[in-house]
């Protein structure tokens, strides 16, 4: 298999490989990666093959183990491009866990970590509208159970992708009078449009702002044209403008 492993071998072991300390481990790693990469599949690959390579360049596996947390690391990524681990991956997870020598304690960090960066992928990708529909909360959950992510974890992943998806919107509508750094205040301007009426395009222009920042309570209407097709008004755009305290 090639996977995410590239079959580049490291240098030749032995006692000038022992001499090396970090080379030797990363000529051992280099070595490793090449055995997965040339074989058919990962339960092909044995513990002892691996054990083997660790000794040619004069090495413990214990020693190697950021180089295989590593390995293991590019493997689950490779495995959770769509957000799902099949039985199939679980069990070659599971193997080359134990072929790699890799502590239960140090897969399941890798395995969070990695876990939280694709659910916190997912995330930013409903809240680019900055809504959660009732669907897209039922998506995110089942990638939550998918991969068995701690509640609390997965908590602080959503908060967090609230907070980036809160600090875009705010990137595109803050005024550019806004200059006064030592200033509390932060003054927005909000575009909206509608084919309908005046109210319609308010309407637009607050669908996003007021699911961002639910505490906005009040805006001023600085600017109002029409779109004019045959003699009527086809489409209605206004402005707002709102100041929030930064405090």
């Amino acid at each position: 298999m090639t996977g995410p492993f590239e079959s580049t071998p490291g240098s030749q072991g032995g006692l000038g490989s022992r001499l090396l300390g970090r080379k030797a481990r990363g000529a051992a790693a280099r070595d490793i990666e090449a055995l997965l990469a040339g074989s058919p599949e990962l339960a092909a690959v044995t513990g002892d093959r691996v054990r083997a390579i660790a000794t040619e360049h004069g090495l413990e596996m214990s020693r190697l183990q950021s180089q295989c947390r590593d390995l293991y690391r590019r493997y689950l990524e490779f495995c959770l491009v769509d957000r799902a681990l099949s039985d199939a991956e679980v069990a070659d997870l599971t193997h080359l866990r134990e072929i790699l020598a890799l502590p239960d304690g140090v897969a399941s960090e890798v395995h969070e970590e990695v876990a939280c960066a694709v659910y916190g992928a997912a995330v930013d990708e409903v809240l680019s509208d900055h809504r959660l529909d009732p669907d897209e909360e039922v998506f995110l959950q089942s990638i939550r159970d998918g991969l068995n992510i701690d509640p609390d974890s997965a908590d602080r992943t959503l908060e967090e992708g609230r907070r980036r998806a809160r600090q875009r919107y705010l990137s595109t509508v803050v005024s550019s009078d806004d200059i006064l750094v030592a200033s509390q205040e932060i003054k927005l301007e909000i575009a909206g449009s509608s084919e309908e009426s005046i109210e319609g395009a308010v309407s637009d222009a607050l669908v996003e702002a007021s699911t961002v920042l639910p505490g906005l309570k009040r805006v001023e209407l600085t600017a109002l044209e029409a779109e004019i097709a045959g003699g009527e008004v086809g489409r209605w755009h206004v402005k707002l403008k709102a100041v929030l305290d930064k405090r």
